[in-house]
């Protein structure tokens, strides 16, 4: 604000504060303000109040200059006051998107802890564990040994939502700030891919599909937090949309001075004019939102962003001869 020199109170006419960067000192001088400009604090500030049909502003200055011109002083107050129609309207939508975004977290981490829960619940009884007034451990312990298959499904679905969480975190302060802080270094690749591809087994079991990730020593200069977000949505848009019953193959190697690697699966079909719009934020696939599956279309749009911040890309290569109904 230093280049506007002056402090000031704006609000709109129906007295709801727009915007009000007045110190201490200068808000208690704000109600001996009466009219448009005038010296205070013997002759320290001028100040001024200005109102139109739009609002009002309330406008402080220590600038020598303005100090000196009560005509340059208005003229800037009443521009800023004029723009008070185009300034309400940015800062509302502003805050709207901001709610929008912070409404969508709320939303998916609560739906991720209820998932957390149920998978709890789903191996130890609620309500035994709550009539007991001791053994609580002795009593998990127990079931955990009875039902180890369950348990260990229920930890692998757990440690997904928990990535899952970390995910909307990062998401959301990329939205928040507009800014991503990369911390690049050399990894390689498969152990990055496993570490979030096994999240999602649990997932492409019950689908019944098949994972083949060929063996790879390849390496990437990459941030590993921001590439570890675009996979987790990369490879959850996999298992919402692969067949059932079928292959995901996928595929790591160097090309170059590129490491290059390539998802091969039978999805939910993507029409010829969807290959770029896929990545566009707020878009989703046709077929999917015909039937229900799709997101909220940030996922993809995201990894592109993100890869591209990384120095990558993504693209969508269709088969239209596997096409099946």
């Amino acid at each position: 604000m230093d280049n506007i020199k002056i402090n000031y109170h704006l609000y709109n006419a129906n007295g709801i504060t727009i915007f009000n960067n007045l110190s201490e000192q200068e808000k208690i001088l704000e109600s001996q303000i009466n009219t448009e400009s005038g010296l205070f604090l013997n002759g320290k500030l001028r100040g001024g109040k200005i109102s139109n049909d739009f609002g009002t502003i309330t406008a402080i200055t220590s600038d020598s200059d303005l100090i000196r011109s009560s005509k340059q002083f208005k003229i800037l107050a009443y521009a800023v006051l004029n723009s008070i129609a185009y300034t309400e309207v940015s800062i509302n939508t502003q805050i709207e998107q901001i709610n929008k975004n912070t409404a969508r977290l709320l939303h998916n981490l609560r739906s991720l802890n209820a998932h957390n829960i149920q998978e709890i619940y789903s191996v130890i009884s609620q309500d035994e564990l709550s009539n007991r007034t001791k053994n609580h451990l002795e009593y998990v312990e127990s079931k955990v040994k009875s039902i180890p298959r369950d348990v260990s499904t229920s930890l692998l679905r757990i440690a997904k939502n928990n990535a899952a969480m970390k995910t909307e975190f990062s998401v959301f302060n990329k939205l928040l700030n507009r800014k991503l802080e990369l911390r690049p270094s050399s990894h390689i690749f498969h152990k990055v891919l496993m570490n979030v591809l096994y999240l999602f087994f649990p997932d492409f079991t019950d689908k019944d599909v098949y994972v083949k990730l060929e063996e790879s020593d390849a390496k990437a200069y990459f941030d590993y937090e921001s590439i570890h977000v675009a996979l987790y949505h990369m490879i959850d848009n996999a298992a919402k949309y692969t067949k059932p019953s079928s292959e995901i193959v996928i595929k790591i190697e160097n090309q170059k001075s590129q490491t290059i690697t390539q998802f091969e699966m039978i999805s939910l079909k993507i029409f010829e004019n969807e290959k770029n719009n896929i990545f566009l934020e707020g878009t989703s696939g046709a077929i999917p939102s015909k039937i229900g599956k799709s997101g909220n279309g940030i996922g993809m749009s995201l990894v592109k962003k993100i890869l591209e911040l990384n120095g990558g890309c993504i693209f969508v290569e269709i088969d239209p001869t596997k096409s099946e109904t």
